[in-house]
């Protein structure tokens, strides 16, 4: 009875601890199970990882091109600026050279055109000379009037001297090379008083 109970005892043993190794063994297989997926986790956040690295490693790479050209676009654009400002300069000039030559432009068309008149004026005065002095009448009558106007320019010049007299010649009969009158001066020299 003794062998019994303790061979029943040690089969109900045996067979909780086949349970027990059984679920052990169920356990380990979940747990490895559980380590294998873990692992393959690992492994894909590893390269998920590596990825991010890579990716971030291109950003900065990317950034650093970036700010490069940002600050290479600021010299540009500002050299722009100055090459705008430049234009916008030399337009300004231009447009007032453009005016000034619009003005000079004008000036001279109206100059032409007093021009143009005045050679018109000039022609017919020269057709109507010609016109006058082709004839032997008119040109006696032209003759005639240029004798008067030099008796009238000869009155005045005697007028002139004669003014010039009367006003005084502070003594002198030839002044400066020149006689300072044409007609004859009478001198009367008196002995003076004692």
């Amino acid at each position: 009875m003794l062998l019994l109970t303790l061979t029943a005892f040690s089969a109900f043993k045996y067979i909780v601890s086949l349970k027990e190794k059984h679920a052990l063994r169920q356990d380990l297989s979940e747990m490895q199970q559980e380590v294998s997926i873990l692992s393959q986790e690992k492994q894909n956040l590893l390269q998920d990882l590596e990825k991010e690295k890579e990716t971030n490693d291109k950003l900065a790479s990317d950034n650093q091109e970036l700010k490069e050209y940002l600050v290479a676009s600021r010299e540009k654009i500002g050299k722009l600026f100055k090459d705008v400002k430049e234009t916008q300069d030399a337009i300004e000039q231009l447009s007032f050279q453009v005016s000034l030559a619009k003005a000079e432009n004008k000036a001279l068309l109206e100059e032409t055109e007093n021009i143009k008149s005045n050679l018109s004026q000039v022609s017919q005065e020269n057709t109507a000379l010609k016109a006058k002095l082709s004839s032997v009448v008119e040109l006696k009558k032209a003759i005639r009037e240029l004798k008067k106007q030099k008796r009238k320019v000869n009155q005045e010049i005697r007028q002139i001297k004669i003014e010039r007299i009367i006003e005084g010649n502070r003594g002198y009969l030839i002044r400066d090379g020149k006689i300072t009158s044409s007609a004859k001066i009478r001198i009367e020299v008196m002995p003076a008083q004692k």
